[in-house]
């Protein structure tokens, strides 16, 4: 029995993690039993934390590198609200855009002190703000006024917005004016990107639903931050780039999550 957990413990845990949830790990398992399919999720639940770690510093540091080249290739920094010539959003881009934007409008409301909120209603009410409007519209036709930085909005945006950008529809509008530098290994091609960005944003996505990543699944993305550790910011896969000495505390904690993970399968399911 894994854990030492008696069948009392099982019974909470059980509740606590849902039939549904845990006779996913319980198929898995070679005992049947619920104390090895609770500790299987509790390796796949440390995994993703750590995963959830890398995958973070890499969306922050794709993010920011993107930022950079977009200011020296379009030799301005409002590229994102007001596209320069031959930059056009894609529409799911333009949504991303416009609720990144309600979103860091949102967190500059909720900062703002009662008289603050109070003096917004001369823009959001200029006829009068009616007595019946419930809070919510208050809030929301107040919030519509608030001035944001282009920064505060980028800080909203996903990393299903930035792994978009090395879509093909971006591959003349971004990839080939400059976008590629980000990556600037010549071997690379703008579809090699995109496959890998795309792993690591499913696995983000699974993670963020607490949902886990194991078998193939964990193989593939580790694949990804591989690739995105030699080359971001890199040519040569050779060296170890500065951005490849960022992550590696996050990844040496990753290899020893991917150790315990796998010995505890190893041990707990049929061997294939």
């Amino acid at each position: 029995m894994s854990r030492f957990l008696t069948p009392s413990d099982a019974d909470h845990i059980s509740d606590f993690l849902s039939a549904p949830r845990l006779k996913t790990f319980l198929d898995l398992t070679r005992s049947g039993l619920r104390e090895d399919a609770i500790e299987l999720h509790q390796a796949t639940m440390s995994l993703g934390v750590a995963i959830m770690a890398v995958t973070g510093l890499i969306e922050v540091s794709l993010r920011n590198a993107a930022c950079r080249r977009f200011d020296m290739m379009f030799e301005r920094a409002d590229w994102l609200m007001n596209p320069p010539q031959g930059l056009q959003w894609q529409k799911l881009e333009s949504s991303s855009i416009k609720r990144a934007q309600n979103q860091a409008r949102r967190a500059a409301y909720s900062k703002m002190t009662g008289p603050q909120k109070t003096a917004l209603d001369e823009q959001a009410f200029p006829n009068g703000k009616p007595m019946s409007l419930p809070h919510e519209d208050v809030a929301s036709r107040r919030q519509a006024t608030i001035h944001v930085a282009d920064s505060q909005i980028i800080a909203q945006l996903t990393m299903h917005f930035w792994k978009r950008l090395f879509s093909d529809q971006y591959e003349a509008m971004l990839w080939k004016r400059g976008l590629r530098k980000i990556f600037p290994n010549k071997g690379l091609s703008r579809a090699d990107v995109a496959s890998q960005l795309e792993v690591i944003y499913e696995a983000r996505n699974r993670l963020a639903h607490h949902e886990p990543v194991y078998g193939s699944r964990l193989d593939a993305v580790l694949e990804a931050i591989s690739f995105v550790s030699n080359y971001l910011g890199n040519r040569d896969p050779d060296v170890v780039s500065p951005f490849a000495k960022l992550i590696m505390p996050q990844r040496d904690i990753l290899s020893g999550q991917v150790a315990i993970m796998r010995s505890t399968f190893d041990r707990l399911t049929p061997s294939r």
